[in-house]
């Protein structure tokens, strides 16, 4: 698996996360083909995020810097 530092950051991303990540989010589209016919829309991409971000309990939480209490996706 390869590793590579984002562009103008530190930010490591590695291509075994990104696989997951687009894994994860084909099975979220097809749940929410299979329940409303359609995909889901950017407030719900961010609901879901921060639901799953924004966990209180440390032992959910998937980030080492503390809780996500606001999330935006710039689709612009």
């Amino acid at each position: 698996m390869g590793w590579w530092k984002v562009r103008g950051t530190e930010n490591m991303i590695g291509d075994g996360p990104l696989d997951a990540l687009g894994a994860a989010a084909r099975q979220v589209r097809a749940e929410y083909e299979t329940a409303f016919s359609r995909r889901p829309t950017k407030a719900e991409w961010e609901a879901l995020l921060l639901a799953v971000l924004g966990a209180e309990e440390e032992e959910a939480r998937v980030i080492d810097e503390g809780v996500v209490k606001k999330l935006s996706l710039d689709l612009g």
